[in-house]
């Protein structure tokens, strides 16, 4: 098939030019300006014809954008006639089409050339959004030259005689139903392929994750240590914390609500040390230093606090976020507090309050052409999560980051070129070596986990998902919640009511507890303290549970 939706040919016949016009007349009516689509009662082509040649089109009763013009010039001789003809598209389609595919390619190839170039999205994916007009345009090819095929035919039957309305008719109906068969046919085929890459079936594609067989603690052979977690204390009397965090030893609980104040809680005795409060903003998140001595607090007036525990001093205050602060953790060695919000990291000095740096650190994203300047204000760093070891997991340019906060070096997350990620949650380890994600890629939830050193994934597994009933006609997905990691586990609350354990190096399901399910898990680095919010905070009912295993 030509690309071009241009035709050109020439029909040689013995008979002179007069009956060559009066054969041409028989089967061409007049232009009409309106015309009874339900008529069949008409010539197959209307135009005009004189001595010199003919401008006609066919008379047809289905859309069709992409019908030919079609010309013809008489050259009369002593022994034959030719008629030569071309078709090709009306002028207006024609300006169309090159002012479209003018437009499109002229603002979006040179913004995907160097989002490729960046790392911004794949070259599969930019090949797709840039070949698609092509593809268009091959459809409506096909009708094209499906009409010019069949007006060629028919032409050369009217000159030589052989033309009759009522087959032409006939032929064009089969030659129709032809054609509504293959084109059918081919969008059959685009659905089912779209569906099989959809559903990841496609096993050069993907390789299928085998779900996990879920074993309580009482069906496993191995019983784990963490089969022997118990609720040591259920801490009442706050029913507004929004957060918690845990000293490394275990020793210490601090929690934060919408009251503005921060509550110390002993987990040798389950008591109540001592109270702080601050003087504004909700509290969103906390963390505590290594010695654990110091609290800081991030709330929703943007600032972030560091609070002496020993004393009854006021908090010192750090200003910079613009917006609300979504995360603090102080490094292991008790120099830098590291905070994050939606859109930014931020970088501390510990005991100076000094910003140290901001992130990201990027230049303005601006494309011009011309006179046309084109700015991309999409949010593409999006934090996900900070470590004590000074590592961010960040959300970055259409790819998962590990961001080192100190060396600046960005090590991208290795994911298969057609996974589109919705993160429940995502930790790096104590240890700064491994990252471990839960993730919703439809229709599937997934635990993921990666070697930070090469940004490899190491292994996979797929956890259950089950829904449940919200109103009428509703349904809520239930899976992962939250996780947390000590120096070898992972360790995550579901919605449907159980505690998981698996191992960090392999992924292997080790243990289910049920267990109320916990927002804000926080774990002491040994593992053997874990506590987390139970209850929902709009109603004001939340309460604390903390764990114990020998």
């Amino acid at each position: 098939m030509k690309f071009l939706p241009y035709e050109k040919f020439t029909i040689s016949t013995q008979e002179p030019l007069s009956q060559v016009i009066e054969k041409l007349e028989t089967n061409i009516e007049a232009p009409k300006v309106f015309r009874w689509v339900f008529s069949r009662n008409h010539a197959p082509y209307a135009g005009t014809i004189s001595d010199s040649g003919f401008k006609i089109y066919r008379i047809i009763h289905y859309r069709n954008s992409f019908l030919p013009v079609i010309r013809g010039k008489f050259e009369p001789s002593s022994d034959e006639t030719l008629i030569h003809i071309t078709m090709r598209l009306h002028p207006f389609i024609m300006s169309f089409l090159i002012f479209w595919f003018s437009i499109f390619y002229s603002l979006s190839l040179a913004v995907f050339l160097s989002e490729i170039l960046s790392g911004n999205i794949l070259i599969f994916e930019a090949l797709l959004f840039l070949g698609f007009p092509l593809v268009v345009l091959f459809i409506f090819g096909c009708a094209f030259w499906y009409e010019a095929n069949r007006s060629r035919e028919e032409l050369i039957e009217i000159i030589e005689g052989k033309y009759f309305k009522q087959k032409t008719v006939n032929k064009t109906y089969n030659k129709k139903s032809k054609y509504g068969v293959w084109l059918r046919g081919l969008l059959i085929l685009v659905v089912i392929g779209n569906i099989i890459a959809y559903l990841g079936l496609f096993p050069l594609v993907q390789q299928e994750s085998q779900p996990l067989v879920l074993e309580s603690c009482s069906q496993l052979s191995n019983q784990s240590p963490y089969c022997k977690l118990a609720v040591a204390y259920t801490l009442e009397g706050y029913p507004t914390e929004a957060d918690i965090a845990i000293s490394s030893e275990g020793n210490i609980l601090v929690s934060g609500g919408e009251d503005k104040a921060i509550k110390i809680w002993d987990l040798q005795t389950g008591k109540l040390k001592k109270t702080l409060q601050s003087d504004s903003g909700v509290i969103n998140t906390l963390a505590i230093s290594p010695d654990g001595k110091t609290i800081v607090s991030g709330s929703g007036d943007r600032m972030i606090r560091i609070w002496n525990i020993t004393s009854n001093q006021p908090p010192r205050m750090l200003k910079g976020h613009s917006q609300n602060i979504s995360q603090v953790e102080v490094s292991l060695d008790g120099k830098t507090i590291m905070s994050r919000d939606y859109e930014e990291i931020k970088v501390w000095d510990f005991e100076t309050g000094e910003l140290k740096a901001t992130l990201p650190n990027l230049p303005s994203r601006e494309f011009k052409m011309g006179a046309l300047v084109i700015e991309d204000n999409t949010s593409y760093f999006n934090p996900l999560t900070l470590s004590s070891k000074g590592t961010a997991l960040v959300k970055f340019k259409n790819k998962i980051v590990a961001w080192n906060l100190t060396t600046n070096e960005q090590i991208p997350l290795e994911k298969k070129w057609f996974e589109n990620l919705d993160i429940y949650s995502g930790r790096i380890s104590l240890d700064g070596k491994t990252v471990v994600m839960t993730s919703y890629s439809q229709p599937k939830n997934y635990l993921k986990i990666w070697d930070l050193k090469t940004g490899k994934l190491k292994t996979e597994q797929q956890f259950s998902t089950s829904y449940i009933q919200n109103g009428l006609s509703s349904y809520v997905q239930r899976g992962l919640y939250d996780i947390v990691l000590t120096r070898d586990r992972i360790i995550g609350s579901t919605k449907d009511e159980e505690l998981k354990v698996w191992n960090l190096e392999t992924a292997e399901l080790e243990a289910i507890l049920e267990q109320e399910q916990m927002n804000h898990l926080v774990v002491s680095s040994d593992g053997k303290v874990i506590a987390g919010i139970t209850g929902n905070l709009y109603d004001k009912n939340t309460k604390i549970k903390v764990l114990k295993r020998p």
